[in-house]
């Protein structure tokens, strides 16, 4: 006798589990202060929202990333009306502070002038020696793509 599985998903197991493992875990305060972070363009104004963001908590601390540093000094003024925003929107828990750091921008580091990447082949020897180290490898395919691999970085210089 075969079973029949039934088709329909029942959500609200689901649902049940997911609050009872948020309580068992104690995650509710958690979950309650990062409500903020998908709201935070409803929950402050327009100024607000566009150069500063929720970054994470710790400790009941909310971390803002900043667009830069003239705003880190701008929202320490309307630090205690943020605190007073938040806090009324969050159902069980508060934000002791709000803390800020600069927004990191990646650095690209220029080429320095004049240096150029040069084609300098292998000689025969050495791609002998490389196609022998790998004879252990049955695939011809992935010997073949290997050794390109292999040409390619030994082949291109800079200078």
């Amino acid at each position: 006798m075969s079973r029949k599985r039934s088709s329909h998903f029942d959500s609200s197991a689901l649902s049940t589990t997911f609050a009872g493992l948020i309580r068992d875990r104690e995650w509710e305060q958690k979950f309650d202060q990062h409500r903020i972070f998908p709201e935070w363009k409803n929950l402050v104004d327009e100024e607000t929202a566009a150069y500063s963001r929720p970054l994470k908590v710790v400790k009941d601390i909310l971390w803002l990333e900043v667009e830069n540093s003239a705003w880190v000094q701008q929202l320490q003024f309307k630090k205690i009306m943020l605190l007073e925003t938040l806090n009324s929107y969050l159902a069980i828990s508060y934000f002791s502070d709000i803390r800020f750091t600069v927004k990191q921008t990646k650095k690209i580091k220029a080429k320095p002038a004049g240096q150029q990447v040069h084609f300098v082949p292998p000689s025969a020897e050495e791609i002998e020696q490389f196609k022998k180290q790998l004879e252990f490898i049955d695939d011809e395919d992935i010997k073949e793509s290997m050794t390109r691999l292999w040409y390619l970085s030994h082949a291109c210089k800079r200078s």
